[in-house]
């Protein structure tokens, strides 16, 4: 067999089961997640339920960043021998350093850097994760890479990335989203804050008062009831140390909705988890752009 055209890279922060990246022969790439207890790869060393772990009873810190990039550089050299071009659909580099890294990689190769595009998908978790899918499909109906890179940049505008987290500790814990205030009247006030990543940004869309398994109705509601954009094919309940119970119940008052040929539910990373805490989900969709 001769090389395929085009190889699909993507991130474990894209939240995609092993059975959807083997079925595209899709190579993942892995977050670095430290402790106080040392640097651990993400999904392989450490998971969700690790990270939720220690933070909830060590009361220490967690931090994570891409992979450096020279590990960017052997996968790219490695897949370059399978491949005429590759793209790697990357995390937002509004939230990650993983763009500049591989960037730099690729500038390591010379003339082989040319044949590796890093594709900004301006999204994380599934919603990078459908990102991923459709690129994988496009190269495998044997597309080249501009024609799979223009589909992407148009289709990065109509995916759906949100999530409701139970409060705002962890949010506030990563520096990034929520200040001290914030987390405070999120605590005083029962307040749920409903995040969602706009023009590559996670920021708080939207806040919901009072029990939480209300406010996840009110959030599943307020994102599928009446929302007649939704491409039905593939949606994900994408999550963070939720109980089975919890699932059920979440999944139940999605389908009410019936908007969707398949919904699956996937894990989110150590990497998300420990950046939202834990009984945080998504409902993560594309919106029809034809």
């Amino acid at each position: 067999m001769g090389k395929r055209k085009v190889g699909i890279l993507a991130e474990c922060v894209c939240d995609l089961p092993k059975s959807l990246l083997n079925r595209y022969g899709v190579d993942i790439l892995y977050f670095l997640v430290e402790t106080e207890s040392g640097i651990f790869t993400d999904s392989d060393e450490i998971t969700a339920e690790n990270v939720i772990y220690y933070l909830d009873n060590s009361g220490g810190k967690m931090r994570s960043s891409p992979p450096p990039p020279d590990v960017y550089y052997r996968t790219f050299t490695k897949n370059l021998k399978r491949y005429d071009e590759l793209i790697l659909v990357a995390i937002s580099s509004e939230i990650s350093a993983s763009c500049k890294n591989a960037r730099e990689a690729a500038n390591m190769m010379g003339a082989d850097g040319k044949r590796v595009h890093i594709f900004d998908s301006q999204h994380l978790s599934t919603g990078l994760g459908l990102l991923v899918l459709h690129a994988a499909e496009l190269a495998d109906e044997g597309c080249d890479c501009e024609r799979i890179l223009s589909e992407l940049d148009e289709l990065k505008k109509h995916v759906s990335t949100s999530f409701i987290a139970r409060n705002a500790d962890y949010l506030y814990r990563n520096g990034r989203v929520v200040s001290a205030f914030v987390k405070k009247v999120c605590t005083a006030f029962r307040i749920h804050p409903v995040l969602a990543m706009k023009n590559g940004t996670l920021k708080v869309k939207r806040i919901i008062f009072g029990n939480y398994d209300s406010a996840c109705r009110s959030y599943i509601r307020h994102e599928l009831k009446g929302e007649r954009g939704i491409d039905r094919r593939l949606g994900f309940i994408t999550h963070a140390g939720c109980s089975v119970k919890m699932l059920r119940s979440i999944t139940s008052e999605a389908e009410k909705y019936d908007r969707f040929d398949e919904l699956t539910i996937t894990n989110a990373s150590a990497t998300i988890s420990g950046n939202c805490g834990p009984g945080t989900f998504g409902i993560l969709y594309i919106k029809n752009s034809r």
